[in-house]
């Protein structure tokens, strides 16, 4: 197994394979969550109902203790006084009566409009005896209960009735007769718009008809409500509670919830997976460099080994006399310059991408004209053209004006011109254009040798890249040509592509701005 192989088993051993584990293991865990926030969402429902009820019940006590506190006043007038108070202020309560447990007999200390209610004793207690009994017991062992008990009347009144505290020995057992539908709109309406706010729609109503007699919400609005949660009114008898949400239902918000954090975990894996990616391409980036690195000394050893071994042995030759002519003689001398120039460009060109990729070599840009400057490096190349038997076909537009760095720029066509020469074999054909296109400047030089395989072809721009097999791996080179023409391109703004296939020769275009 390759370095890269194994860095990529423990990157998907110790990150990857735990975090797609734990997000799976969340997944299935997500139905379950979404049971226990609807039980908490129904608790929380539950609870505002209570706090309703318990209100109601408040008030209730409230009124009770006002009325005891009347019945017992040594000032009979006074104690009257405080019971009117309670009715004045409280328009719910349509009655009050005390009821003899002995003679059977009611006292109605509030008289009622017999116009628009009777109300009598045997109404109100006829068949309610045993329940009578039972409050006596409550009372006597010191916990005082109240009973409701609907009135068979046309406005739907409920006595509610119980057994006056601090009076164990009078057997009386007083009532308060109310308008369920006003007691709730006018004494619980308040209490139930201050629980709602803009949160839930409460409203109130009887359960036997389904009439709602108090909402917290307008009829207008009414479609928002949704699924509402219903509880019996302590106080009255066929009387609810029920709430709802505003607008979206719970097992809606539920789901909403459900799914934003389905949509985290699933977002969170693909960062992960992501960033494993990444750290993946990066590291292997780094080790395919590194290996880049060492295939580079080796070549570069290479290359610079061959031109010495050349240059030290004609220069023995030489030095020892044995040449017999002078005609070897020129031969070697020849051979010697062609390696010194051979080494001095390898040199040169390692100096050169060494200074470019540590930012060290500063370019100076001014405006240059490209068909002349291409023109002039061609001319140089003429007569190494002509001897290698290349055909050389050019079309260089004029007046194309780059804003560039001359001594860069050249380097670029040297790098594309050497290139094209060393990969040609049979077919000797190097064709050289400059033209405009859309504002910008276009640089293409073309050949007819062995091509550039399309599985390679973005990764020949690298630093130290080599070609690892193939016909291209044959040839020398220290790989830093054209990563060296990318740098410069590239600080010059523009963009470097190859068009090539095998055995069809190979064409660098180079888009430049401009000037």
């Amino acid at each position: 197994m390759n370095t890269t192989r194994r860095i990529g088993l423990i990157l998907l051993l110790i990150f990857l394979l735990p975090a797609l584990f734990f997000s799976a293991y969340e997944i299935t865990t997500l139905n379950r969550d979404e049971a226990a926030i609807k039980e908490i969402y129904e608790k929380q429902l539950e609870a505002i109902l209570f706090s309703a009820n318990q209100y109601s019940d408040d008030i209730l006590n409230s009124w009770i203790s006002k009325i005891e506190k009347g019945l017992i006043a040594d000032d009979k007038e006074q104690g009257d006084a405080t019971i009117k108070d309670l009715l004045v202020l409280n328009e719910s309560i349509i009655s009050l009566f005390t009821y003899d447990t002995l003679k059977k007999e009611a006292n109605w200390l509030i008289p009622v409009d017999e116009d628009s209610v009777e109300l009598k004793a045997d109404m109100v207690f006829g068949e309610q005896q045993p329940l009578i009994r039972q409050l006596m017991i409550f009372e006597k062992s010191g916990f005082q209960k109240v009973e409701a008990i609907r009135l068979n009347t046309i406005d739907d009144y409920t006595a509610l009735i119980f057994k006056p505290r601090n009076q164990p020995n009078i057997p009386v057992i007083v009532g308060l007769v109310i308008d369920p539908a006003f007691f709730i709109e006018d004494i619980l309406g308040p209490k139930l718009q201050q629980i709602a706010q803009d949160k839930f729609a409460i409203s109130a109503g009887r359960a036997d008809v389904g009439r709602v007699v108090y909402a917290t919400y307008d009829s207008s609005t009414q479609a928002n409500i949704q699924e509402m949660m219903i509880k019996d009114l302590w106080l009255l008898p066929n009387y609810y509670l029920g709430i709802g949400t505003r607008g979206t239902s719970i097992e809606s918000i539920i789901k909403e919830r459900t799914t934003t954090n389905l949509y985290l975990i699933l977002s969170l894996d693909v960062i992960l997976i992501l960033g494993v990616v990444l750290v993946f391409r990066n590291v292997k980036k780094e080790v395919q460099l590194a290996q880049n690195k060492s295939e580079f000394i080796s070549n570069v050893s290479h290359e610079i080994r061959t031109p010495l071994a050349l240059i030290s042995m004609f220069a023995e030759t030489l030095e020892m006399g044995r040449v017999p002519s002078e005609e070897k003689k020129n031969e070697y001398y020849s051979i010697i310059s062609k390696e010194t120039q051979r080494l001095t460009n390898i040199v040169n060109k390692i100096l050169n991408f060494s200074q470019m990729d540590a930012s060290k070599k500063e370019l100076v840009f001014k405006p240059l004209n490209l068909s002349e400057l291409v023109g002039e490096v061609l001319t140089t190349y003429e007569f190494h053209l002509q001897q290698q038997g290349f055909q050389l076909t050019t079309n260089l537009e004029d007046n194309i004006i780059i804003n560039g760095d001359k001594e860069a720029m050249m380097e670029v066509m040297i790098n594309l011109i050497d290139n094209a020469i060393k990969y040609s074999e049979s077919e000797k054909q190097i064709e050289v254009r400059v033209s405009k296109a859309h504002n910008h400047a276009l640089l293409s030089v073309k050949d007819s040798g062995i091509g550039i395989p399309k599985s390679i072809q973005k990764q020949i721009f690298e630093k130290f890249y080599r070609a690892p097999t193939g016909d291209l791996a044959k040839k020398q080179g220290t790989g830093l040509g054209l990563a060296l023409v990318k740098q410069i391109v590239d600080l010059h703004r523009g963009k470097i592509e190859v068009q090539s296939d095998e055995g069809k020769g190979s064409t660098f275009i180079i888009q430049l701005p401009v000037s």
